[in-house]
């Protein structure tokens, strides 16, 4: 808890902007790992793969877009949107018994969605700050 009372938000912030292509590549690793694995992970309640679905590309999207802060806005939520389904497509391809779901396709679109309202309202906020 003193860390973060001592140090100055900038300096956190630097550093993570330092560290933000090891973030990437960790995030695209634990994806690629979740999503083309042999076997599903098990579901401790029902739909509990949407749910990490979900959570795994809103966090990916965000990481991705922290990740490529001077390519355009437009291209890598674009890009990052089309990996929803090409990763569900791949990961029956690549995996055949693993099942090809389009809830999966909604859940994975759904956490990129969200990752980009959530993007757009901290450039708002950062903007109101300045």
């Amino acid at each position: 808890m003193t860390f973060f009372i001592q140090v100055p938000v900038v300096q956190i912030f630097t550093v993570i902007y330092k560290l933000r292509w090891l973030l990437f590549v960790t995030c695209l690793s634990v994806l690629c790992y979740g999503l083309f694995r042999p076997q599903a992970p098990p579901n401790p309640f029902s739909h509990s793969d949407k749910v990490l679905h979900c959570l795994a590309f809103f966090g990916f999207s965000l990481v991705a877009r922290f990740a490529f802060l001077k390519r355009a806005n437009s291209l890598i939520w674009l890009v990052v949107l089309a990996l929803a389904p090409a990763s569900e497509y791949l990961q029956h391809y690549l995996q055949p018994h693993r099942s090809f779901s389009w809830l999966d396709i909604l859940a994975n679109s759904t956490g990129v969605i969200l990752g980009l309202l959530v993007w757009l309202a901290l450039q708002e906020h950062i903007k109101n700050r300045l």
